[in-house]
């Protein structure tokens, strides 16, 4: 992946993010937060391929997720996330 913007991107197409949500980690924070457009129930999200993303980039969008799945929890919406790490190995 290429960008923090495209990990943003690929990351909205995952919960059918509205058009108004801009590529940008505020943004993202917001869309994760309400997501009233999904019916309710789980969301899993599968963190994109963040090669080429700067250290800091990667950070921060890691950070954004967790932030969004830990205060989702016990709501209509409660976020997983799942990132694949080398050699295919999944976490939670």
């Amino acid at each position: 992946m290429n960008g923090r913007r495209a990990a943003i991107a690929a990351l909205y197409r995952q919960v059918s993010a509205p058009d108004w949500a801009a590529p940008n980690l505020d943004a993202l924070a917001d869309v994760l937060r309400d997501l009233s457009w999904l019916p309710a129930g789980a969301v899993r999200i599968t963190v994109p391929d963040l090669t080429g993303l700067a250290a800091d980039d990667r950070a921060a969008l890691l950070v954004t997720l967790w932030r969004a799945a830990v205060e989702s929890a016990g709501t209509a919406h409660e976020i997983t996330v799942e990132i694949t790490v080398a050699g295919g190995f999944v976490t939670e």
